[in-house]
């Protein structure tokens, strides 16, 4: 059953928190038309596999780049600290060549996660989370069948189950700690171009749109998208929040005192969600108010220069759920009107 295996994964899980409280991509290769092994995976993903060595466990600091590797039957799984090689579309097109490619990326710091299937050189499906409405790729719908007793539970236990599911490859716990190949990439396969940010990738039309406003255009329509989602999600009485609204009336709001207070209100609510009951209505709504506290966040200019725009529309669309079709369209005349 499905539900006895999200129970394994959350024990193993339990058992090794380091799992979740940083990044980590757990990837599984599966022949098709070619032989996988593991000097061809790290020769495919730009690493040498002459400088492939046998590792017991690993270190959550440890180089960017570096790959775990191990031989499972016909298959390699891999998996990464702190890094996301694959979940990478431009990773996965030279991964998938022959071959059947399913992988796991998650990020609890920030909330996200990503589900991925390529094959045969193409990504088929890359979901952002077991519920996402709006999946992409060649074959956006490719996983439906199998996700949908599991779409309702948005954990990562579920995510590595899901997994399983699918290629019949479980994450043993003993390849946690046993020798294994491991190797750093040196020269990694280049990003295809792309925005910086997230949402400028899932919603480029919108992103465009909106970068071609002028900043006025721009702080406004947000000005706007926020404006409600301080009601909606019962924010408008937060002090830091209050201070984005009445500055985007004139300027980007700015300053690292007003940057350290949005993170607070974003830690307390991560905190609210993490003590909710799992899968309960209330932890679908402390949710939705994190990503509204974080869409007022992606508009404050901090330390690393100028906020992105388009960050604050991607975390309005995971706040306002069902309701974001409208919103977008709103979002979008607003932007286009400034042209006629």
């Amino acid at each position: 059953m499905a539900d006895d295996d999200v129970a394994w994964y959350q024990r193993l899980l339990d058992a090794q928190p380091d799992l979740v409280d940083f990044p980590w991509c757990w990837t599984a290769v599966q022949p098709l038309t070619k032989p996988v092994s593991v000097a061809e995976v790290a020769r495919r993903l730009g690493g040498d596999p002459a400088n492939i060595e046998e590792r017991a466990g690993w270190d959550f600091e440890e180089p960017d780049g570096t790959l775990h590797l191990q031989q499972v039957g016909p298959a390699v799984v891999m998996c990464q600290t702190a890094g996301w090689e694959g979940v990478r579309d431009e990773a996965l097109r030279w991964l998938s060549d022959g071959t059947s490619v399913h992988s796991s990326w998650w990020s609890d710091a920030n909330g996200r996660s990503f589900l991925c299937y390529a094959a045969f050189g193409l990504v088929l499906t890359r979901l952002e989370y077991l519920d996402d409405d709006q999946a992409s790729g060649e074959q956006p719908t490719a996983l439906d069948e199998d996700r949908t007793p599991l779409r309702d539970d948005p954990g990562y236990p579920a995510q590595l189950a899901f997994v399983e599911r699918r290629t019949g490859i479980r994450l043993d716990p003993a390849f946690l700690d046993q020798p294994h190949a491991t190797v750093v990439i040196r020269t990694p396969i280049p990003d295809d171009p792309r925005p910086p940010g997230t949402h400028g990738s899932a919603d480029p039309d919108l992103a465009a749109m909106f970068l071609l406003a002028d900043e006025s255009t721009q702080r406004s329509a947000l000005r706007w998208a926020l404006d409600l989602l301080a009601d909606e999600q019962d924010l408008r009485s937060e002090p830091a929040v209050r201070s984005v609204l009445d500055a985007l009336a004139q300027h980007w709001p700015t300053g690292e005192d007003l940057s350290r207070q949005m993170n607070a209100l974003r830690a307390r609510l991560n905190n609210e969600v993490n003590a909710s009951p799992g899968m309960s209505p209330e932890r679908w709504r402390h949710f939705n108010r994190m990503r509204a506290a974080e869409a007022f966040a992606a508009t404050v200019t901090g330390s690393r220069g100028r906020s992105y725009p388009p960050d604050t529309l991607w975390y309005a669309q995971q706040a306002f759920q069902q309701r974001w079709p409208t919103i977008r369209a709103e979002l979008w005349r607003r932007a286009r009107h400034q042209r006629g």
